[in-house]
């Protein structure tokens, strides 16, 4: 699989209103709306993801086009990347395969454009990423908590899914509309699992991190089970996957053919982009190619991220709750705007930013979810049993959303 060229761009950001998930969505919605309900085979998943969704996937597909182009991606680089992967899921996954042409077929989309794209999300859109793990004595109640920031280029729509799989847990989850993998989620078991890209030389054919959610959302009950599932799958690149049920959390740090695992143990710690574990540090290829550093300027913010993340953590440490958490995503207009990819920064001219966060309460199987910059978007709470966006979130008007937000929150 073609997976060496990286580049970050950006367009200018969406916030995205949601409509109710009591059901499949109408896909006349209005522009800027996008939820997803899914049940059934694989196939039959992307088909209504396809139909749900068109009008963002389409929109996804096409600036992915450009974006690849303006990385130098040739058109026959891309029809060569999805050729390698439709191979690998012949051979790997022929289900998933089939959610592809389906959701291909739903959405209007070419399925070489939704193979290039599913592969090549991550480096082409760019992806950075804060992620915390909360557990035992440093929370509220002796809890467990997981929260991503997912900063990556604006513009790309954002979509909440509820996936109901005919073979495997239904989950609720966050991801960007085409993409079959999840950025982070939580399934019916409150297992919430979410990943930070780590940059390694280590490499190959495999899944892709947000496909690597996915599965291990719908096939964990718990998170020694999601740990161990994510070890044995064939992965194709580097990333710490933050991990938690209701009880415990890790965060497991990967590349193609290597793995390590942290248990966070009555403590709050944060990950950002970079192998922190001393076994994984010899994969670490950021520092090691300067052409890499200036491409990804904006994502070597990485250890200053950490630093700031770990000491807003240590103020809240032993009475951390959700709130706090979402309060930690907020944290985008101090003194130094670079600890968040915000709206603030910018590359190649482009603006960057948080284009959604999640926080996760295993315990009430619940997301806090906003979608586009933290620093003013609602956060909107939803239940894997029971979705609901409430009032007046629902009604599309921002200037509503905005008021209310802190009142939702309580």
């Amino acid at each position: 699989m073609r997976i060496t060229k990286i580049l970050s761009l950006s367009v200018i950001a969406a916030v995205l209103t949601l409509g109710s998930f009591n059901g499949p969505v109408n896909a006349s919605e209005k522009q800027g709306e996008a939820s997803v309900y899914a049940e059934g085979t694989a196939a039959e998943i992307g088909k209504q993801y396809g139909e749900q969704a068109k009008w963002a996937i389409a929109q996804n597909i096409d600036l992915f086009k450009v974006a690849a182009q303006a990385a130098d991606f040739t058109k026959e680089d891309l029809e060569s990347t999805a050729a390698d992967y439709q191979a690998f899921l012949l051979e790997e996954s022929p289900e998933l395969l089939e959610q592809y042409k389906a959701m291909a077929e739903g959405s209007g989309v070419e399925l070489e454009d939704l193979l290039a794209f599913n592969v090549l999300e991550e480096q082409v859109v760019g992806d950075g990423c804060t992620t915390i793990i909360a557990t035992g004595s440093a929370t509220q109640g002796d809890k467990a908590y997981y929260h991503k920031n997912r900063d990556a280029s604006r513009g790309y729509k954002q979509v909440v899914l509820q996936i109901v799989p005919e073979d495997g847990n239904k989950f609720l989850g966050i991801t960007s509309a085409g993409s079959s993998g999840i950025a982070m989620g939580i399934n019916e078991h409150g297992v919430s699992v979410g990943n930070n890209v780590l940059h390694t030389w280590d490499r190959g054919s495999g899944y892709g991190n947000l496909t690597v959610i996915r599965m291990a959302l719908e096939n964990a009950e718990n998170a020694q089970e999601a740990v161990s599932y994510i070890q044995d799958l064939p992965r194709s690149s580097g990333s710490v996957y933050g991990i938690a049920d209701k009880e415990e959390g890790a965060f497991l740090e990967t590349t193609h053919s290597a793995y390590a695992v942290k248990w966070v143990v009555d403590e709050a710690m944060a990950h950002t982009n970079h192998y922190i574990l001393p076994e994984m540090e010899q994969y670490e290829a950021l520092d090691d190619d300067p052409a890499e550093r200036e491409r990804w300027s904006w994502y070597i913010s990485t250890e200053e991220r950490l630093e700031r993340a770990t000491d807003l953590l240590n103020e809240k440490t032993g009475k951390l709750n959700p709130q706090d958490l979402v309060k930690i995503s907020e944290d985008q207009d101090g003194e130094e705007p670079v600890y968040w990819i915000d709206a603030q920064y910018e590359l190649n001219g482009r603006g960057m930013g948080s284009v959604s966060t999640g926080t996760f309460d295993g315990s009430k199987l619940r997301m806090w979810s906003q979608l586009g910059q933290p620093s003013v978007a609602p956060a909107i709470p939803f239940e894997v049993d029971r979705p609901h966006i409430p009032e007046p979130f629902s009604s599309g008007a921002q200037s509503d959303r905005l008021v209310n937000t802190a009142e939702n929150r309580e």
